[in-house]
């Protein structure tokens, strides 16, 4: 018999309250260096929006539909970034549109980056905040006791009730599972990638099939209380996985305009260039280097990579139950993520930089709009773990140690 949730309550971090956007103050600005599209609806707002000369040139010359690949009501126009920036983005770095219509006469994708939400089987609606933002990354980086989060109830007309299905079975244990990952992830006994991969541990046993769920809770929070296993530094698993890294920095490489620059600085950093990367050996004494002044002068390094993971884990909306096998990509997926970002925070404290906090955030940004932002290439470099048969959690051991 189909189980049925109530959904009645807003949940979110409590950081979520106080961000707000930093306009003209940000250096990374979400008007620049990537795409911008929106659906059919926001497309024909746009075009017959008027106003003075100026900006109806912007629109007229910056507004294009998307005439390349499959046309969908959802990616349907798009803002001409060819000279990297937003045409409606003004040299003090303010939006045209929206001082002149209004916050409303902007696409939704405007409107509402880097936030987000969800009905989820937590029995809420659900709201986070995309890493791919610096004002979101100042935030994670101001709560050394970790992130707390927040819930109060949900309007009556904001209210729902979510269907799960009998072929869903893990669906209503959603709260407790999510719960206990939670938890692991924000233990400070063990270092963070020990308590991803001890998530891994637990999680796994659900993918295989699992259904006794009170008994995997029990078994689960007994887990945290092992001593850890996981080794890291070894030379053979770090050339192996800066390679791995160093192929993703190519793909990303497609992109263009600022993501091109940080691959290209990055590549030279470790001396290597995009057209060697499948030729030679990455040499490990620039990567080294720069570790040994990331965990020397980095000291917030924990705890802001526990929050950035919290807040992805949350932002994901993980973990995925309503599939066994999709529970278990979500994991691999997140892995990956992991240790990509971990790589672009120890490379933002390389050689020659200077100021590494805001070189810190600039590669968090850049890596997040590069993936989370970009569901095929984030599924893609997620599938090939398994196309290679490197999706086991030992796997998951060495992306985590390096």
């Amino acid at each position: 018999m189909p189980h049925k949730i109530d959904l009645e309550t807003d949940l979110r971090p409590a950081y979520y309250d106080d961000f707000h956007c930093l306009a003209a103050g940000c250096r990374l600005s979400c008007c620049k260096g990537w795409r911008i599209s929106f659906n059919k609806k926001d497309y024909l707002s746009l075009k017959r929006q008027t106003g003075t000369d100026a900006l109806n040139a912007r629109m007229e010359n910056g507004l294009h539909r998307i005439r390349k690949g499959p046309l969908t009501d959802i990616h349907f126009g798009e803002f001409d970034m060819s000279t990297g920036d937003c045409p409606l983005l003004r040299e003090d770095c303010l939006c045209a549109l929206q001082l002149e219509k209004g916050h409303e006469a902007l696409p939704a994708v405007c409107r509402i980056f880097p936030r987000a939400q969800a009905y989820q089987p937590s029995g809420c609606l659900e709201k986070s905040l995309s890493p791919a933002c610096e004002g979101v990354l100042e935030l994670l980086w101001n709560l050394p006791d970790g992130v707390e989060f927040r819930s109060d109830p949900l309007p009556k007309a904001e209210r729902k009730v979510l269907t799960i299905a009998d072929s869903q079975p893990l669906v209503p244990f959603f709260p407790y599972i999510r719960e206990w990952c939670v938890d692991m992830l924000q233990d400070r006994r063990h270092p963070l990638p020990e308590r991803i991969l001890r998530m891994g541990a637990a999680l796994r046993e659900l993918a295989e099939g699992e259904t006794d769920i009170p008994a995997w809770l029990v078994w689960a929070q007994a887990l945290m209380e092992q001593p850890g296993q996981l080794r890291n530094g070894q030379t053979d698993t770090l050339t192996m996985l800066l390679s791995n890294h160093l192929r993703t920095l190519l793909q990303l490489n497609s992109t263009g305009g600022d993501f091109r620059e940080v691959v290209s600085e990055l590549t030279a950093a470790l001396g290597v260039t995009a057209s060697s990367i499948h030729r030679v050996t990455v040499p490990t004494g620039p990567y080294l280097a720069a570790l040994a002044r990331y965990e020397e002068q980095l000291p917030q390094r924990e705890y802001y990579l526990e929050n950035l993971m919290v807040s992805l884990f949350f932002h994901l909306r993980l973990p995925h139950l309503s599939d066994r096998d999709e529970l278990w990509k979500g994991y691999v997926n997140l892995c990956n993520l992991y240790s990509f970002y971990h790589f672009m925070a120890v490379m933002s404290c390389r050689e020659g930089v200077e100021d590494i906090k805001q070189e810190l955030f600039r590669l968090t940004v850049f890596a997040s709009r590069s993936l989370i932002h970009n569901g095929a290439r984030q599924h893609q470099l997620r599938d090939e773990f398994f196309q290679n048969d490197s999706a086991t959690l030992a796997h998951m051991a060495i992306l985590l140690g390096g």
